[in-house]
């Protein structure tokens, strides 16, 4: 990449190809890592969302099967025991 730059700059002087190409080649690898960090981030953005998501569903629909199983009166029981504290 270094040698394809400083063919670019070399109508300059050697000296300032040499290290223009070096800085362009800095700048480009320092913008390819921050779009791949981006990328990475949203990634695991995604992936954080979707467990927690699938933790909400699992437990809404653990508490609607014990609702379902249980007795009314224990049912009133807990109703009046939450509404007292």
């Amino acid at each position: 990449m270094i040698a394809i730059l400083t063919t670019l700059f070399s109508g300059l002087g050697r000296r300032f190809a040499y290290w223009g190409a070096i800085v362009a080649a800095v700048g480009v690898a320092i913008w390819l890592l921050i779009r791949q960090g981006k990328h990475a981030a949203e990634a695991d953005l995604a992936i954080r969302r979707a467990d927690a998501r699938v933790r909400a569903l699992q437990k809404s629909k653990d508490i609607r099967h014990d609702l379902q199983n249980t007795d009314r009166t224990d049912l009133e029981r807990r109703a009046d025991r939450w509404m007292r504290d």
